[in-house]
């Protein structure tokens, strides 16, 4: 048994010496060129292959509309450098928000969407100049079983999983006919995300949200959304067939989990006779017919935040009540890698954003170089990392080099800041306001 350690590499040598003794072939080049590729999406040059992962700060207010740190946060991440910025969920509806502060575009806030957009883009324009065209996608969400309305927890799920719910009681589950009428919400949330600005908008189909949990209904019986591949995929398949016949210059990409780290028949991902191995051919199944219906980028995670989360962000301070897992976080990165790679290579003319990175520090900008020469993700998406050090293509220009002082440190504080309904951010290196909003936390205590 491979224990967790945490990170504690002080050069280059001693990172890939660690991979060596796990047997690890970690991807790895003193050359960063690699990132600063610009890279054509649905028509538009991006300027590079560095991505702002979708990170919630629950910043919102009450009616969907940016507040003043979600204007911070995009501004911040502009300034940086990142060629691409991919928005955190927006809730299409009331009903669909995990929590009172996360962001809702309506017809009714549409001009602070626009602005936001906006002030985004001109932050990247004044720093880098007009060439510096930055990306922006809208990730649009319906929570589903970690649905509130306001701070009542209000779960609406597609079936019971008793790996996630201890029991059926508090369990809305939604019929056919509900799962019917929430499309149009995708629908004119997209079509609004246009009209903001938005290069794109994400289906987000991961992290146990509503339309992850659709994939992995093989047990829902007599629905339309139920059973076999065809009915699994149905929702997502044809939200994305109607936006892109509605709003058709506005560009498609799905957030996927290659698997959620729940056996089989109760999680996607895995291969049918071995509930523990990860199996891509459905997901591979399901990227193809999406490209076929008008997709044109796709952003790979793994694992439930809620269940397992050291699949999806390998850590080295897991959540309080949480444990830490029997197995290197270099091992979960490599398995991150490999999803990512599996389908990149299945798919090379395809752009796809790669995940992983923040628990290798100041040294990940040389694995997602090597991941980039070899083809193996189209962009390096950075998360948690953007968070506490959103200057990072900026550094790397200027500098050559990340600067250790000012990289996450995978901490878990942010998640616990966001789980506890607080405003999220990193309190290690933003500690002017993040820091004051974790000493809440410890108060309530």
């Amino acid at each position: 048994m491979i224990y967790h350690e945490p990170f504690d590499y002080k050069t280059n040598e001693e990172l890939l010496k660690a991979a060596k003794k796990l047997n690890i072939q970690l991807p790895f080049q003193g050359d960063l060129s690699p990132l600063f590729r610009k890279l054509e999406i649905g028509g538009k040059t991006v300027p590079n292959r560095l991505a702002v992962q979708p990170m919630e700060g629950a910043d919102a207010y009450f009616n969907g509309s940016p507040g003043e740190l979600t204007w911070r946060r995009y501004r911040r991440y502009a300034e940086g450098g990142s060629g691409l910025i991919w928005f955190e969920a927006a809730a299409v509806g009331p009903e669909g928000r995990s929590n009172p502060h996360q962001l809702m575009l309506n017809n009714e806030n549409l001009e602070s969407f626009q602005s936001l957009v906006k002030d985004t883009r001109d932050a990247a324009y004044k720093a880098y100049g007009d060439s510096h065209d930055i990306f922006c996608v809208l990730q649009l969400t319906h929570s589903g079983r970690y649905s509130k309305l306001g701070s009542e927890v209000s779960p609406k799920v597609v079936m019971y999983n008793p790996y996630l719910d201890k029991s059926t009681k508090s369990l809305h589950i939604l019929d056919d006919t509900e799962l019917d009428e929430l499309q149009e919400p995708y629908i004119e949330t997209a079509r609004l995300a246009y009209h903001a600005g938005f290069d794109a908008v994400d289906i987000k189909s991961c992290n146990g949200y509503l339309l992850n949990e659709l994939l992995a209904a093989y047990g829902r019986e007599h629905s339309r959304y139920g059973g076999g591949f065809e009915n699994r995929t149905r929702f997502l398949t044809e939200v994305v067939h109607k936006i892109h016949a509605n709003v058709p210059n506005l560009c498609l990409a799905v957030r996927l989990s290659g698997f959620d780290g729940i056996p089989f028949p109760y999680g996607f991902g895995f291969a049918k006779d071995s509930p523990l191995d990860i199996d891509l051919t459905e997901l591979k199944a399901l990227i193809r017919r999406l490209l076929l219906l008008g997709c044109s980028l796709f952003n790979v995670t793994a694992g439930n935040p809620r269940y397992k989360p050291h699949l999806g962000r390998p850590y080295d301070r897991c959540l309080p009540g949480s444990q830490f897992p029997d197995e290197h976080p270099l091992i979960g990165i490599k398995r991150l890698l490999n999803i990512t790679k599996g389908l990149q290579k299945h798919f090379p003319n395809v752009p796809f954003v790669g995940t992983g990175y923040s628990w290798l520090r100041q040294f990940f900008p040389y694995v997602g170089a090597a991941v980039i020469e070899n083809n193996e993700a189209s962009l390096m998406g950075l998360g948690r990392s953007s968070f506490a050090y959103p200057d990072v293509p900026r550094d790397l220009v200027e500098q050559g080099h990340m600067d250790a002082r000012k990289v996450c440190i995978t901490c878990s504080r942010c998640s616990e800041l966001l789980r506890n309904g607080y405003h999220s951010g990193c309190v290690t290196r933003d500690k002017e306001i993040y820091e004051k909003e974790y000493q809440k936390i410890k108060a309530d205590e």
